[in-house]
């Protein structure tokens, strides 16, 4: 988040989205937490990375 603003007063909000799995999927990926770049994490396997050009997954460098 601190790549996008360095306010920390919150900008944006879900308000106008309707349903609430919606404005959850919105706020993981604002956040950059997805179980595909995050999983890793609960299932204790190595870090994955990007079989193209061997850096991090990321969820700025998949959407890039």
């Amino acid at each position: 988040m601190g790549e996008i603003t360095t306010s920390t007063i919150p900008q944006w909000t879900y308000s106008h989205v309707r349903y609430r799995r919606l404005q959850i999927l919105l706020a993981r990926l604002f956040l950059g937490h997805t179980y595909l770049t995050q999983g890793y994490l609960l299932t204790r396997d190595p870090q994955p990375y990007c079989e193209d050009c061997l850096m991090p997954l990321t969820l700025r460098h998949l959407l890039v």
